[in-house]
């Protein structure tokens, strides 16, 4: 029951942030100022209201659930992904960069399931930005690694010299005796 009051308050509470932002922010200064009062109502709703843009809305939504717990976006994730389509595979795709080093496989294995030829220009740019992050992390996790092994090797190598060492010592000191 909660996770279901989640996904659907979700976008409501984007729709209040985003309204709460136009109107509490800080004022407009000068020319943007005076192009806010010029405008019509429809114009103002268009800026305040998120939800026109599919990209603001999933944004708004991963601001949203990258505050929750670990668990819970786990919770929302299996929800999502009993769902077909790419709204679902987008969604997740969300919830995966609220911890990118950690799920960066997922995340990769979700762009690739999306069918690019639904997506708008905004969106294909939105998965364009993550698989190049994804590559990233992905390139840096294996340079880690590498540095990582080479740092093991030399530790061990120092290991043996020192094992090396101490065994070259041992017999002398007892023949000095």
């Amino acid at each position: 029951m909660k996770l279901a009051f989640l996904l659907i308050i979700i976008p409501a509470l984007s729709a209040c942030s985003a309204m709460s932002n136009v109107t509490e922010s800080s004022p407009l200064q000068g020319v943007e100022q005076a192009s806010l009062n010029s405008t019509s109502d429809t114009s103002i709703s268009k800026l305040i209201s998120p939800t026109s843009d599919p990209i603001i809305a999933l944004l708004t939504k991963r601001q949203a659930w990258c505050l929750l717990p670990e668990a819970e976006r786990l919770q929302i994730d299996a929800v999502l992904r009993n769902q077909l389509g790419n709204a679902s595979i987008l969604q997740r795709l969300m919830l995966t960069s609220c911890a990118p080093a950690q799920y960066t496989k997922q995340s990769q294995r979700l762009i690739k399931s999306v069918d690019t030829s639904l997506l708008s220009e905004a969106e294909r740019s939105l998965l364009m930005l993550i698989d190049a992050n994804n590559r990233d992390i992905l390139h840096s996790q294996q340079e880690r690694d590498n540095i990582h092994s080479k740092l093991r090797h030399t530790i061990d190598g120092i290991s043996d010299i020192e094992t090396q060492i101490n065994g070259d010592a041992t017999p002398q000191t007892e023949g000095k005796q």
